[in-house]
């Protein structure tokens, strides 16, 4: 082996200190220790690797005068770090090299190999010494590459896991929500071949797949039979509901010990070699499971876990909102169902009694429907304008049946008693608060455009746009109807009568919206020609 002066050696130790001490990643690192190193020693070949905590086993990544394969047979047995000693190993070829482990704290960082020349069998007392202080500059400056990397890959995990729950924030979307999280999954581990999200429902026990993606191809969750909640020790997702706590399986042998209390995918012959399970939990309490898997052997740690824990969290309480919302809005429907039911019920008691009017209720409120729906009102307007319309006349239950049912005309003081109807039913229905926004059209739908309606003489946009459009279609299904004191009019005659209203009784902006909508889509209960 070639010496070196004393001077050089230690011109080229100050220089490997001076570029360990810059910034670089453990790979880098592990080669510029591995050039260095055969530069002070002057030997034939330098191998060095790190330790991997995943696989438990010493990762060796860089070379300098040699390659891997020609001296795999001299390094250290992946399954263990070596000897914080330097010893001499040799091949079955008869070549030898010395091997240094790098500890610290009893725990291993690595390995540095030199590779001796056939004619040397060893080194010099002095050259082990320098051998010790490489190995020594290199154990710490491998731990703070490490300490580097994972505070940097942290801080980016913890931005990935805020990114996701600002963009969780925007959206109510089940299947949005599992995407998001999936994306973020691969961002937060490595070698993720598939993943599959299971909600658990406490009340039946019951695991349900509604994500599963293999390969970045999505996967029907339907091929995935719901689960039961297994007993504690049986069953991996089960297990992780139980202990609210992460599963790694980091062998092929502990997939196969599970795989029937378990949901997996792949293809035929894939093989599920590590797996990882994180509980998502939201308000104190399990929602699901979040599983991803891959075709590696110890993929996966317990950083993995918590960062990936963290990230499922954020989702669970994204999925219980859109659940609740969903739900609220499933009860609120079911109560909208409900109330009309209810409403269309009093407008057939209003029917009954009053037989002149029989059907008038529904047909008009098909009308202001589409009326309310032309002028672009939304669709919670467009749902009070239908209840207003059905409830329309609920006034006139508060007029004696002597003047509601006469058979003639009305006297002024019979007229009086009718004109109260709109009071009537504001009386009546103002109450009831989820019908306060459903009152425009029985409290003013009898107000005209020229302020000389009643019961408040409301004039042109000081009557609501409800009230102004119903006045159209309640005048319109009044003379296209059939009265036991009089006929039907004709549809010509009764348009040429709204037309005439235009300005004085009604809004010419609602008469011309109401026959704009009549001429365009006329409803099969439309008279002819309307």
């Amino acid at each position: 082996m070639a010496h070196t002066t004393i001077d050089s050696q230690m011109m080229t130790l100050a220089r490997l200190i001076s570029r360990l001490n810059a910034d670089h990643d453990p790979d880098a690192m592990l080669q510029i220790v591995c050039d260095e190193t055969a530069h002070i020693l002057g030997v034939t070949g330098v191998v060095a690797g790190a330790y991997d905590e995943q696989r438990r086993m010493i990762r060796y990544v860089a070379t300098c005068g040699c390659d891997l394969p020609s001296v795999a047979d001299l390094i250290p047995p992946p399954a263990s770090p070596a000897s914080p000693t330097p010893h001499r190993v040799s091949s079955s070829r008869g070549s030898a090299a010395i091997v240094i482990g790098l500890w610290r704290d009893e725990q291993p960082v690595g390995a540095l190999g030199i590779v001796l020349p056939d004619s040397q069998s060893g080194l010099a007392d002095a050259e082990w010494g320098l051998l010790s202080i490489l190995a020594d500059l290199t154990t710490q400056a491998v731990i703070n590459a490490i300490r580097l990397e994972s505070a940097r890959s942290r801080a980016a995990d913890l931005e990935a896991i805020n990114t996701l729950g600002r963009a969780l924030a925007e959206t109510l979307d089940l299947d949005r929500i599992y995407e998001l999280l999936y994306e973020v999954a691969l961002q937060l581990l490595p070698d993720v071949a598939g993943a599959i999200f299971t909600l658990f429902d406490a009340e039946t026990q019951q695991m349900t797949c509604t994500f599963a993606v293999l390969d970045g191809e999505r996967i029907d969750p339907s091929e995935f039979p719901p689960l039961t909640l297994a007993p504690m020790g049986v069953g991996l997702q089960s297990n992780v509901i139980h202990t609210r706590q992460p599963f790694i399986v980091g062998s092929l042998e502990e997939v196969y010990e599970h795989a029937n209390h378990a949901f997996l995918v792949g293809e035929p012959g894939d093989t599920t070699e590590s797996l990882l399970f994180v509980p998502m939990i939201a308000r104190e309490r399990v929602v699901g499971v979040l599983q991803v898997q891959s075709f590696s052997t110890g993929s996966y740690s317990m950083a993995h876990a918590t960062m990936l824990g963290m990230a499922a969290n954020v989702a669970a309480v994204a999925i219980e909102n859109a659940r609740l919302v969903t739900d609220l809005k499933h009860s609120n429907l079911e109560l909208r169902h409900a109330y009309n039911r209810t409403l269309e019920g009093w407008s057939h008691a209003l029917d009954l009694r009053d037989e002149e009017t029989r059907g008038h209720s529904q047909r008009v409120t098909d009308l202001a429907v589409r009326l309310a729906q032309a002028v672009g009102m939304s669709e919670e307007q467009v749902g009070y304008v239908r209840w207003g319309a059905l409830l329309h006349d609920i006034g006139k239950m508060g007029v004696p049946d002597a003047v509601l049912l006469k058979p003639g005309k009305l006297d002024d003081n019979e007229w009086q008693l009718m004109r109260m109807h709109p009071v009537y039913a504001y009386n009546l229905l103002e109450p009831i608060e989820f019908l306060h926004l459903a009152l425009d059209i029985p409290y003013c739908h009898h107000e005209k455009w020229d302020g000389s309606g009643y019961p408040r003489g409301l004039r042109g946009e000081e009557i609501p746009m409800a009230a102004r459009l119903f006045a159209v279609v309640d005048i319109w299904d009044a003379l296209c109807s059939d009265r036991p004191y009089r006929s039907a009019w004709p549809v010509e005659k009764v348009r040429a009568h709204l037309e005439s209203l235009a300005g004085s009784h009604l809004d010419p902006a609602a008469v011309e919206i109401f026959f704009r909508v009549i001429d365009q889509s006329p409803s099969p209960d439309d008279p002819p020609g309307g």
